[in-house]
């Protein structure tokens, strides 16, 4: 039994000629169907020799089956088709993720057997596998097999090698995450340098977030010089984008009143980078604080607590001087740190980015291909999973996944706003119904007063005076509490 790995421009019969045997015994032996394409790199198993050639279809399947301890017994049922395009999705010291596409026959797949240097390790009902087995210095050869519910195997994927060396390897977007619909983006600073930002769109980039600022010890909010032309950049592009600001956390200059202060300069900073970029308004995504500690410092002389209590004076500041609400990144090996337990977090009703990194975590749930929960949080807004991707050409990129960006925008505002006197001293309002996920509900106003928060997209209004006019107002409203902008209908009461 021999080995070949396919090449362009092969083919079946042209493999069968080379290695001077029946094209219907290579068939055979890999579980091919007759019009199949092979897939460049593939491995295909060749009957050589008379032993070989004199062997029965079953019996070179019952070989492969011997060799690599697998049930690849027919049972006179259809053999599935290999899987394809077998690649490498993370590499890093501690795992390597695969990635796969299935046969697309007729035969249904049940599973996966995953194979590294032709033992298997492992199988799967999924199309990604992580293998966390893995060495420094060595180099591993994968393949993978596909099997029905009777155990009924196919011939193997092209071959996917890697190497485990201590330069960690080029993190790829998460196709376990691509698959679901989830939207890529990225996050710069004054640490990236002026990018192509047509190029990072074209590489299916949807929403951007620059460092508008952080602070310095006993000199507060410091704008990032590069802030002004990422943003620029950015909006020139059609980007959608968004600011996150990085506290200095010490015990040297804490104090509570500068977080309302720094809150407001922040928020202040914030429209004067979108009026660069001839925007107006506090970003397109929701702006973020960032809790993490400053480069190289855990021990910065406060409590999990005093940072707590000083992030939130910092949000409800920022909340009630520009209506917005903020997002919170940080990492839960940082809220392990400094020991904030969900009891005492007051920020976990405020939407999270999560920083969990492949390239440093060794506690991710690969198994979901997610990041864990932690601090009193039911979820993530963004997902900030790698400092190591490559996009538009340029590497080194950090790289998030977002489920909707209707998680971290604000809902659209109410339109068709409709309303009449429909009885004595009522009035009947309505509108059409948004489409956002993560919709909360509206809230109606009648002469700036707030009166009602409605769930249903339309509401009566009894009580009002007749030869009267009256100004309602509605706006949407999430479930983290941001809202759209008001639309207005002035209705007169003649009954």
């Amino acid at each position: 039994m021999g080995i070949h790995l396919v090449k362009s421009g092969d083919t079946v019969c042209l493999i069968a000629k080379r290695y001077g045997v029946l094209s219907q015994s290579i068939i055979e032996a890999n579980g091919l169907g007759r019009s199949e394409q092979l897939v460049i790199n593939q491995t295909l198993f060749i009957p050589l020799g008379e032993k070989d050639r004199m062997m029965s279809p079953n019996d070179i399947r019952g070989s492969i089956a011997r060799n690599y301890n697998l049930n690849l017994k027919i049972n006179n049922r259809a053999v599935p088709g290999a899987p394809t395009k077998l690649t490498v999705q993370r590499n890093t010291l501690i795992s390597v993720v695969l990635f796969w596409e299935p046969a697309y026959d007729n035969v249904q797949v049940s599973g996966y057997y995953i194979l590294r240097n032709n033992i298997p390790i492992g199988s799967t009902p999924n199309r990604v596998f992580v293998d966390v087995f893995i060495k420094i210095g060595e180099t591993y050869d994968y393949k993978v097999t596909s099997y029905t519910s009777g155990k009924i195997f196919s011939g193997y994927s092209n071959i996917a090698r890697v190497s485990i060396t201590t330069s960690l390897g080029i993190v790829y977007w998460s196709k376990a995450n691509q698959y679901s619909g989830y939207l890529k983006g990225t996050d710069v600073s004054s640490y990236t340098p002026e990018l192509d930002w047509n190029k990072i769109k074209s590489d299916e980039i949807k929403y951007v977030y620059v460092r508008a600022g952080n602070s310095v010890l006993n000199k507060g909010y410091t704008p990032d010089f590069m802030a002004q032309k990422h943003t620029i950049g950015i909006k020139s592009a059609g980007l959608p984008v968004g600011f996150y600001y990085i506290p200095h956390w010490s015990n040297l200059d804490y104090d509570l009143n500068k977080a309302n202060v720094e809150a407001e300069k922040y928020a202040d900073h914030i429209l004067s980078l979108m009026n660069k970029a001839s925007k107006s308004g506090y970003g397109d995504l929701l702006p973020v604080l960032d809790i993490e500690p400053p480069l190289g410092e855990i021990d910065i002389g406060l409590t999990g607590k005093q940072i707590i209590d000083w992030s939130k004076v910092f949000c409800d500041r920022f909340k009630a001087y520009t209506g917005r609400t903020i997002m919170i990144y940080t990492n839960r090996s940082f809220w392990s740190d400094w020991h904030v337990t969900p009891e005492i977090n007051t920020l976990n009703n405020l939407p999270l980015w999560n920083a969990e990194f492949y390239e440093f975590s060794n506690y991710l749930k690969f198994s979901h291909d997610t990041p864990m929960s932690f601090g009193g949080w039911s979820g993530w807004n963004i997902w900030q999973f790698s400092q190591s991707a490559i996009i538009g050409g340029y590497t080194r990129m950090d790289a998030n996944w977002c489920p909707s960006l209707d998680l971290i925008t604000l809902p659209a505002k109410p339109i068709n706003l409709n309303g009449f006197n429909s009885s004595l001293g009522t009035v009947n309002l309505s509108w059409n119904k948004n489409t956002e996920i993560d919709l909360k509900g509206y809230n109606v106003y009648k002469d700036g007063v707030w009166i009602s928060t409605n769930i249903k997209n339309f509401i009566t209004i009894t009580g009002l005076k007749v030869g009267r006019t009256y100004k309602f107002q509605v706006q949407a409203l999430d479930a983290f509490n941001d809202v759209s902008d008001l639309v207005l209908i002035s209705i007169y009461i003649s009954r």
